[in-house]
């Protein structure tokens, strides 16, 4: 029997074109609306280094993908 494809949820945040502008731009409040994220998700803008968070905050659980979300970022702005 067939089964339906589904789209990975791994994935909850991805750059899009507004995304790439407003990092751009440094603009974190547009940032933070493009991606969709949480208000107490770090920004993009920030990640880089170590994580300045205490450890469970919130901060630092939301560092790992806002790093990889950074590194997304740069790409696409190179791609350009």
């Amino acid at each position: 029997m067939p089964t339906k494809r589904r789209t990975s949820k791994q994935r909850q945040y991805a750059a899009t074109p507004g995304a790439v502008d407003a990092f751009v731009a440094d603009d974190r409040t547009a940032l933070h609306r493009a991606l969709g994220l949480p208000p107490w998700c770090a920004s993009p803008l920030d990640a880089e280094g170590e994580c300045p968070w205490p450890a469970g905050s919130a901060g630092a659980r939301s560092w790992p993908e806002v790093v990889r979300l950074r590194a997304e970022l740069e790409a696409a702005v190179r791609a350009r």
